[in-house]
């Protein structure tokens, strides 16, 4: 093989690298958003469960005042 030829084998392969290189970058990409999109989703359900859990320990403490009041008012009568 003369010289041209090595280099044209070495121009084609350089070329056949970055067409995948590139390739690799999209799917890196397309994966990129998607993770971003299930992470905004997970941390839209996170807050969800945040505040049903802060509504559900407001509950809890209104139910337990009332009953304690209650009891409170057994004592005294």
């Amino acid at each position: 093989m003369d010289a041209l030829e090595r280099l044209e084998e070495r121009i084609n392969k350089a070329v056949a690298l970055i067409d995948k290189l590139k390739e690799d970058n999209q799917i890196l990409k397309n994966e990129k958003d998607r993770l971003g999109k299930e992470l905004a989703e997970t941390k839209a359900c996170l807050m969800e469960l945040e505040r049903k859990d802060a509504e559900r320990a407001d509950a809890i403490k209104t139910k337990l005042g009332t009953i304690l009041d209650k009891l409170g008012m057994l004592e005294q009568a």
